[in-house]
């Protein structure tokens, strides 16, 4: 009798088994429809998706309606919209599920920086991207625009024709470029604590959060300079509670990435003169040259160019093999930067001091760049009484910056025109005509000191409850000091004997020195 027990046993479990099996077979496949709503409403754009199965999903229609085949055995459909709390329902061979949603509190109190301030998650009308603020701190970077490089999506920031010049920004822009024509741009309104800036004169560290508002509804708040979208950026502030200190310092090291190489001088000889060919002019490269080519990569040679009638030529009579990009940029430079800063207060005052300095390297083997920024935050609240509060703040940097004249906007273009056939110095040791090397070492300095000064005062006054009366006060200047010379550059003839050359569109021998000096202010 025990053993016949056993045995039905043993066959219920089975026949369970099947049942489940045929099921899961049957609900796979199966098609699911359905009404999503809230407080008896409609809602349009649930997204509506199996759980084990993601990409297999849907939205609601104009009418809350959803239709669904199944990919998966044994589903579970996960219904979800913003501001609502999130529903997973197993099918269980249902055909047709209908669904309430319930506004999750939590996800409707969450802050967001948007306007000129704060709102909740539930009143932002609008695309909002939200930067991560832990990423952004972590990364050792000279400004806030690289630092933002990959953390909100649509925020695209890319280096313009400055390439890597010490005070180039990058170019930013939300969602493409959409500029209308010649002269104008497509550049976001940058707000930093409800006053427009300049988020790279701004010490990273500092920064509390950075919002974007992607959807051209943010030209409601602040007009048509809002309509290629706006950086919000909110600076840290002072927390009621014991002292705190920071102190932190890093060096760090800066190398260029995917920089070319200049063609081999043998190939990029062989190209020229089938280009001559080509075109009819013959070859470029004689045979001769083609072999003093050939000698100095096997190291036979060590000159890289010969001399006639005491000049050195150059070019095509040259048998260097320079790679121009290696030569003119170092492999990497170093940076060095200091953060401190002091916070606390009471229920009565909240205060945030904050000091930076950052001395970044240049990138260029010849001549002298650099830059140095200094950074000073101060942010005070106070409540003055049960219904006056008042918060100050001030932010001052300032940026000195220093580089060869010669160091023009065209310099990457100059690079990519020198043949590498062409040597860095002559047989005697001095610099080639034509390298940009004496501009850059002997053609003098350009150095520009500029500073930014942003203070505010904002009032809060609530004479009664659910009454509140904002009073805000914004000054702003931006002070720089220019200076400029160019002073003689010298080559050498193939004797040694030095010869004056011009720069750019100067005449050489020239000496020469530009001062300038720029002021702007901003109140409101």
């Amino acid at each position: 009798m025990t053993e016949i027990k056993q045995l039905r046993k043993s066959l219920g479990y089975l026949l369970i088994g099947i049942l489940l099996s045929l099921s899961a077979f049957a609900q796979e496949g199966q098609k699911v429809v359905g009404t999503v709503t809230a407080d008896g409403e409609p809602l349009i754009g649930v997204a509506v998706y199996e759980k084990d199965v993601p990409s297999n999903g849907t939205i609601t229609d104009m009418d809350g309606n959803y239709a669904l085949t199944l990919k998966g055995a044994n589903a579970v459909l996960v219904f979800q919209y913003v501001g609502y709390g999130k529903q997973e329902i197993s099918v269980n061979g249902l055909s047709k599920i209908n669904v309430s949603l319930s506004q999750d509190s939590e996800m409707l109190d969450e802050v967001v920086v948007v306007g000129y301030g704060t709102q909740k998650k539930v009143n932002v009308t609008g695309s909002v991207g939200v930067a991560d603020m832990k990423e952004l701190e972590e990364r050792p970077v000279q400004n806030v625009s690289q630092a933002l490089q990959g953390l909100v999506p649509g925020l695209n920031l890319t280096a313009n024709s400055n390439g890597g010049k010490l005070d180039n920004s990058l170019s930013v822009d939300i969602r493409g470029v959409g500029s209308i024509g010649d002269g104008s741009t497509a550049s976001p309104l940058v707000m930093i604590d409800g006053v427009e800036g300049n988020m790279n004169a701004l010490n990273p560290n500092d920064i509390e959060s950075i919002s974007v508002l992607k959807d051209v509804a943010s030209s409601s708040i602040y007009g048509s300079r809002a309509a290629f979208g706006v950086i919000l950026i909110t600076t840290k502030s002072g927390k009621a509670g014991k002292t705190n200190v920071n102190v932190s310092s890093n060096v760090r090291f800066d190398a260029p990435i995917n920089l070319p190489h200049t063609l081999d001088s043998y190939r990029f000889a062989q190209y020229f003169n089938a280009a001559g060919a080509n075109s009819g002019i013959g070859a470029i490269f004689s045979d001769e040259t083609m072999q003093r080519i050939i000698d100095y990569q096997k190291g036979l040679i060590t000159d890289g160019t010969i001399a006639v009638d005491n000049v050195w030529q150059l070019d095509q009579y040259s048998n260097a093999n320079t790679d121009w990009y290696r030569t003119l940029y170092k492999s990497w430079s170093p940076s060095y930067e200091t953060n401190a800063s002091i916070n606390g207060g009471n229920d009565k005052i909240t205060y945030y001091f904050s000091g930076a300095f950052l001395n970044q390297g240049g990138r260029l083997n010849y001549g002298n760049e650099n830059l140095n920024r200094y950074n000073i935050n101060a942010n005070i609240n106070a409540n003055l009484s049960k219904y006056i509060s008042v918060n100050y703040a001030m932010k001052w940097t300032r940026e000195d910056y220093k580089q060869p004249t010669y160091l023009s906007d065209i310099w990457i273009y100059n690079i990519c025109r020198k043949w590498p056939t062409k040597p860095v110095k002559d047989p005697n040791g001095f610099y080639q005509n034509g390298s940009d090397i004496p501009e850059l070492v002997d053609g003098g300095q350009s150095k520009y000191q500029t500073d930014y000064l942003y203070q505010t005062i904002k009032f809060k006054i609530t004479p009664l409850e659910g009454w509140t009366i904002n009073l805000e006060g914004n000054y702003y200047t931006r002070t720089q000091f220019g200076h400029s010379e160019v002073l003689p550059v010298y080559m050498h003839y193939a004797d040694g004997t030095p010869f004056l050359v011009g720069i750019g569109y100067d005449v050489a021998g020239t000496s020469k020195v530009t001062e300038s000096a720029v002021k702007e202010n901003s109140v409101w």
